[in-house]
């Protein structure tokens, strides 16, 4: 990859010639697709008990069962389990990927920091003013009423500390989603693809939100290409896992008041 005038250029193989790099951060986002799909949800989580049951960890496996399913914080419990798992899926094998296949440092794939970070803070800050109205407006929607927040204390349980460590972990989870989607993938790809890379990226980041609301899904195709292109101006994932962030917490705060 190269820029040539601030633009992206992508650095194209000789013809005939299989791009490795590429090839696996592709099936890496097909293979973390289907993990969240079919091991990610705390009502797919079967996979764990049987390994395991497998490995001899019976007490550890009946341990976990009752502690989503009959535990008085079962549903606080099957929310660290979302939030882990996307933890440990989003960032370990890209972690793994950039370090044996692409041979790159992480700060190349979306983690810089510094003063740069500071220059483009107004810019975040502008998108997230922009953003309010639409999110105030979906907070009075009864599809979105019925989805967030993902965890709400059960009547006679306070919000302290469940609720704050929940939200601390869902930001955690932001951060990690950035890294591997405008991350790993876009910066990634960039150096076959150039800034088609965003494009690229888009496609298994929207197929995650199939199981949100219709808007939502929608949104993300906007989302996905705008934090995408910053991700790729700034060299840094960390204030779009900000803004992202920013935008839950404002919808779980406004919906947890209407209510």
């Amino acid at each position: 990859m190269s820029r040539i005038g601030g633009r992206i250029r992508a650095t194209a193989p000789a013809q005939g010639e299989v791009d490795r790099d590429a090839v696996v951060l592709i099936l890496l986002a097909i293979g973390t697709v289907i993990a969240i799909r079919y091991g990610g949800l705390s009502s797919t989580t079967d996979w764990l008990t049987v390994t395991l049951d497998g490995v001899a960890l019976d007490g550890l496996s009946d341990r976990f069962e009752r502690a989503l399913g009959q535990s008085e914080h079962a549903g606080f419990n099957r929310r660290m389990y979302w939030g882990l798992f996307r933890w440990v899926v989003y960032v370990v094998p890209a972690v793994l990927v950039a370090r044996y296949v692409l041979r790159t440092r992480l700060r190349d794939l979306g983690l810089k920091a510094g003063p740069d970070l500071r220059r483009h803070a107004p810019l975040y800050v502008g998108l997230y003013v922009v953003l309010v109205p639409f999110v105030v407006a979906a907070s009075f929607n009864g599809e979105f009423q019925d989805t967030y927040p993902f965890y709400e204390p059960p009547p006679g349980i306070g919000y302290w500390p469940r609720f704050y460590i929940w939200e601390a972990v869902y930001a955690g989870q932001f951060l990690a989603l950035e890294f591997f989607f405008r991350g790993a993938l876009v910066h990634g790809l960039a150096r076959r693809f150039g800034a088609m890379a965003v494009f690229i990226a888009l496609i298994p980041y929207v197929m995650i939100h199939l199981t949100k609301p219709l808007a939502e899904a929608l949104g993300s195709i906007v989302a996905g290409t705008v934090l995408g292109f910053l991700s790729l101006r700034t060299g840094s994932v960390y204030l779009g896992a900000a803004l992202h962030f920013a935008v839950a917490l404002t919808i779980d705060l406004l919906v947890l008041g209407i209510q």
